[in-house]
């Protein structure tokens, strides 16, 4: 048994390579991964785990709260790379267990030979599934294995809940893939690029991207690390596209957001995060109070021309974006005063 700190970036070619040469063997040729596509056939799945009995493996402990606290790799005869793995849940709806791990395997290139609910699979040890994972040679190291494990546990521990801005925050920091196929929408806009934050017109696009979200009925998520593609339903994230860190610093985004954007977002919420291959960042926009609306932005791009002495008012409608007209500031601002006056009127 290794700690996992020892060994956490070895790539997985590398450690199929040890593996072989400690059971005293040549590791055989690297296959190409099976192409799967589509859900899992359960009736192919295994009913034992491939490494049961296996002698020779690796183990290496992670004290991250999985538990119990291993993870286990081996090479099967045919020369590919399996992991087992417990993790301890309540849950044990098969049919929805494949609906909800199958996203994140994809996302990596892993394939599910095996999972099973063991109601007691050793004493001091809580009910819980137990999965055999055929690991994809050429993407991933030892510590990527760790983070597909932590987002499986994370994933069937979480309790069955609508998505929504809050939701969603949480999975592009948790599981960033769970977003994949997502359509953008009145609550959610995503980026494949981070903001230039040295650019004035970037500046401005961003405080306006967030004052949109404060201006709607129901606030929303703006994150920057995904592609969309056009379909005849409108815009759906096709792919995770993490940026590089220079470009989604939480606090700069923030500090712009509260110097251009007037009168501060109530519980305006801005996260980074590292995932495999870069940052992802996201900005929560709760809803709004309405006697705070509207959200103005110091600066606007008129014609084509940068007037930061200028206010700029929008708001946000399905995936497009409107301004707010003369009449409807002016109403908004006359309620405003009509609202004052009553109070006064009270006293």
């Amino acid at each position: 048994m290794y700690e996992y700190e020892e060994c956490a970036e070895i790539s997985l070619l590398a450690l199929r390579r040890a593996i072989a040469e400690l059971e005293g063997k040549k590791a055989p040729p690297v296959k190409s991964a099976p192409k799967r596509d589509g859900p899992v056939d359960m009736s192919e799945l295994g009913e034992t785990s491939l490494l049961e009995g296996v002698s020779n493996n690796v183990s290496f402990c992670l004290r991250d709260g999985i538990g119990p606290e291993f993870i286990t790799v081996d090479v099967s005869d045919e020369g590919d790379l399996i992991s087992s793995f417990f993790i301890p849940c309540e849950v044990d709806d098969d049919r929805s267990m494949v609906e909800t791990v199958s996203p994140h395997l994809k996302f990596r290139g892993a394939h599910l030979l095996r999972y099973k609910y063991e109601e007691n699979p050793g004493e001091k040890i809580p009910p819980g599934w137990d999965f055999d994972i055929l690991l994809p040679l050429r993407k991933l190291s030892l510590s990527g294995v760790r983070q597909l494990a932590t987002v499986i546990a994370e994933t069937i521990r979480r309790p069955p809940e609508p998505m929504g801005p809050v939701v969603a925050q949480e999975l592009c920091h948790g599981a960033p893939e769970s977003l994949i196929g997502s359509e953008e929408s009145d609550w959610l806009e995503v980026k494949s690029q981070g903001y230039n934050l040295d650019i004035f017109r970037d500046r401005i696009e961003l405080a306006q991207d967030v004052s949109r979200f404060a201006n709607s009925e129901g606030g929303g998520l703006l994150v920057v690390g995904y592609r969309t593609k056009k379909t005849r339903h409108g815009e759906v994230i096709s792919k995770f596209t993490p940026e590089k860190e220079a470009l989604v610093r939480a606090n700069r985004y923030r500090s712009i957001i509260d110097a251009r954007v007037f009168p501060p977002v109530d519980g305006l919420r801005v996260r980074a995060s590292q995932q495999e291959g870069g940052w992802v960042l996201s900005i929560l926009v709760p809803p709004q109070a309405e006697e705070n609306k509207p959200f103005l932005v110091h600066g606007a791009i008129v014609d084509g021309k940068m007037e930061g002495a200028f206010i700029s008012v929008v708001r946000r409608r399905g995936e497009a974006s409107i301004p707010i007209t003369g009449p409807a500031i002016h109403s908004m601002l006359a309620a405003g005063r009509g609202l004052l006056r009553g109070g006064f009127h009270q006293r």
